[in-house]
């Protein structure tokens, strides 16, 4: 009985070892929000894009208007979250934003895209 035990504990300790060493692939996307103006926006834009599965960080500049998106790309598709970002109430890339959402952003978050 002991053996057992030990041979399943040793199995178990090699099964540890073995799912540490792998490393998952992640990517960089630089997703271009034109209407983000405030902090406010950049929370609800981190917020809504970290729902996703396979997202690793999510970084919203609003001087730049750009999010940085580390990302599993096996996990999760860039249009995926621009998607996301649309969703939310602000335009990603080329993609306007959803007008519902937009309505529902606080006041100092609704600038209209020019």
């Amino acid at each position: 009985m002991k053996k057992m035990l030990y041979s399943i504990a040793y199995f178990v300790s090699v099964l540890v070892v073995m799912s540490c060493g792998k490393e998952v692939k992640t990517e960089k996307a630089i997703v271009k929000i034109p209407t983000s103006i405030c902090g406010e926006c950049a929370n609800t834009i981190k917020t809504a894009v970290m729902k996703l599965d396979g997202i690793k960080n999510v970084d919203v500049n609003t001087d730049t208007k750009l999010a940085m998106i580390e990302f599993i790309p096996a996990s999760v598709k860039v249009s995926e979250i621009e998607d996301a970002i649309v969703m939310s109430g602000y335009g990603a890339n080329d993609k306007a934003a959803n007008k519902e959402a937009f309505e529902k952003l606080p006041d100092c978050c609704r600038k209209e895209e020019k």
